[in-house]
């Protein structure tokens, strides 16, 4: 995750983060979502974002943390705007490991399972089952093509309505998904998995949401889909079904 140094004003916070923020080196560790997120020096992100936005990650980050997926939620604070302060996660993110794509795989896979053998149909919906829905309702939104990958070509949003329309029965709520399964998201130590960060998307769905985003982006970032159906082997492929990763494709391009 880059980061870029920059000054503060500390009264712009809130008093209960002044112990953290006082002192300590700040960079910007924004990426392209609409939050602000600082990483502190001392071994904590702060991210910021509008007024409510953050309750429902804060809630999911804490469920995570209890069960040894996730970092410490050290504060949330609700005023004018969001605070969430969590300790830094242990370890570096996956994209550390490029240059080891089978055990990439292994450690992704291995993660995966273990998040989707979770018991834990009492937590809210993932963010994402409820932007399908919502844009089933619609019946409109952006041709997001840079979902795509080419083993699932959708060639225009024509398609991906129908695809979407025909299928949107088999979307499951039955399965705990972090909702953004990428190589940045998942954190590993000497090769093993530490824990789950950026849970905004996180809670019930269909797993297929997280396998589609983690062959997605194993041949983002190395370029090549060699490695997708070694993932999906390491997987288990007893434990889904293969063409739901178009449908899944679909409901993702359609934005």
């Amino acid at each position: 995750m880059e980061k870029t140094k920059i000054e503060i004003d500390i009264s712009d916070f809130p008093k209960e983060l002044h112990p953290f923020l006082t002192g300590a080196d700040i960079y910007d560790s924004s990426s392209g979502s609409s939050a602000k997120v600082y990483f502190i020096s001392s071994g904590y992100y702060l991210k910021v974002g509008a007024r409510g936005t953050l309750e429902r990650e804060a809630f999911m980050a804490g469920w995570f943390y209890r069960k040894g997926l996730g970092t410490e939620v050290v504060w949330y604070i609700k005023g004018n705007q969001d605070y969430m302060l969590t300790k830094a996660a242990r370890g570096e993110d996956c994209l550390a490991d490029l240059k080891h794509p089978k055990q990439l795989c292994e450690l992704l896979a291995n993660a995966m399972r273990r998040l989707h053998s979770m018991p834990a149909s009492d937590l809210p919906d993932s963010a994402v089952m409820e932007n399908f829905y919502a844009a089933l309702e619609k019946g409109t939104g952006d041709y997001y093509e840079r979902a795509q990958m080419a083993r699932f070509m959708i060639h225009s949003q024509e398609e991906a309505w129908e695809i979407m329309r025909k299928n949107k029965h088999r979307l499951k709520r039955d399965t705990l998904i972090h909702g953004d399964f990428c190589l940045p998201n998942i954190v590993a130590v000497d090769g093993e998995f530490s824990c789950f960060i950026d849970l905004a998307m996180a809670g019930m769905g269909d797993k297929h949401i997280d396998l589609y985003w983690a062959v997605w982006s194993l041949q983002y970032n190395l370029k090549t889909e060699e490695y997708t159906d070694y993932f999906l082997d390491q997987y288990g492929r007893e434990n889904f079904e293969y063409d739901m990763l178009k449908v899944i494709a679909a409901f993702e391009v359609f934005g």
